[in-house]
């Protein structure tokens, strides 16, 4: 499997964000290791800096895309985002066996660039930032996508690092009709979108590992941030899980 890393952030304590997600996505082939059989799959990475107007001249060899974090917004009038929103369009439409994956800033371009006709937008949450370790509640319909990794004791509140105000909006009704929404909490309705063997986003950042969101939050120093919610990234999180849904997508 080849998989083209669209990178949009920048080193992170001398850790570049594409390590990060090679590195998530073998924590999920070992936690898919008794479900699946993945001792003989092999995965190859090019890094592409979209900051940079850095794009696929050839889309052929790619088998899946996976858009990083960013600290920009989608909707941020830069050059190499509108870019961005084209590339994903015709991939999608052009390339049907290119699989597409985002988390955080790369959810909310994957619903942007192509489902804004639904009605779905990315905006500011009025209920303001979602910072630190917090859970998702996981759809049933989800979850039924991916039997092999829940079973009937399994919580279905996964927990997972997060950085953002921008959120995902969907009208309800408005999805086109093979799409899901993955999950929701307290703080944010839609928490990843899905359509099955094509399309999965999460919004947080099971990629982070807590040194990571705590630096983060340490070089940005927002002062909306309450010190209860910097904390909230010391919390264990449920990245491996998070690691094996995506593995699983990939290879499915």
């Amino acid at each position: 499997m080849h998989i083209a890393i669209f990178n949009c952030l920048k080193l992170i304590q001398g850790r570049t964000c594409p390590d990060m997600f090679k590195n998530l996505v073998n924590r999920g082939l070992d936690y898919n290791k008794d479900r699946l059989s993945t001792s003989n799959v092999y995965i190859s990475y090019e890094i592409y800096n979209c900051s940079a107007e850095e794009f696929p001249s050839c889309y052929a060899a790619i088998d899946a895309i996976i858009i990083t974090g960013s600290p920009k917004s989608c909707y941020d009038r830069h050059s190499w985002i509108m870019k961005m929103h084209e590339v994903l369009r015709d991939v999608y439409n052009n390339y049907p066996k290119i699989k597409l994956f985002g988390a955080c800033f790369g959810h909310q371009m994957i619903a942007s660039a192509l489902l804004e006709d639904y009605g779905v937008r990315v905006e500011k949450n009025q209920k303001g930032w979602e910072i630190g370790v917090h859970g998702v509640d996981f759809e049933p319909e989800f979850l039924s996508h991916f039997p092999q990794l829940t079973s009937e004791d399994w919580a279905k509140q996964q927990k997972v690092q997060f950085i953002h105000q921008d959120q995902v909006t969907v009208p309800d009704g408005s999805l086109p009709s093979d799409w899901i929404i993955l999950g929701k909490n307290d703080l944010c309705d839609v928490q990843g979108l899905f359509q099955p063997n094509r399309v999965l986003t999460y919004q947080g950042h099971a990629e982070f590992d807590k040194a990571t969101t705590k630096a983060i939050l340490e070089e940005v120093n927002n002062p909306a941030w309450s010190k209860e919610a910097r904390e909230a990234a010391d919390q264990a999180d449920d990245a491996d899980f998070y690691g094996g849904v995506l593995v699983e997508f990939l290879l499915g």
